[in-house]
């Protein structure tokens, strides 16, 4: 069963934000959709670079007025 979360990271500090990224990421099965909110640009590009190295991903980065959205779905 495919599994969508949505998960906001705008109060968490950095590394705590990265590593509970990491986490839920790691536990994500085939077919699972996420979507994680955040307003910090640095994080952001840190989470590219992670999952850029993760070839089982594919993730878009949106930009809103007030924060950023990364959607992630394992493939």
């Amino acid at each position: 069963m495919c599994r969508n979360r949505h998960v906001n990271f705008e109060n968490l500090p950095w590394p705590a934000n990265v590593l509970k990224f990491n986490q839920l990421v790691g536990e994500m099965q085939t077919g699972d959709d996420m979507v994680v909110t955040i307003k910090d640009v640095d994080v952001v590009g840190n989470l590219q670079l992670l999952l850029g190295s993760l070839p089982d991903l594919q993730f878009e980065i949106l930009r809103t007025a007030s924060d950023y959205r990364i959607r992630v779905i394992k493939r």
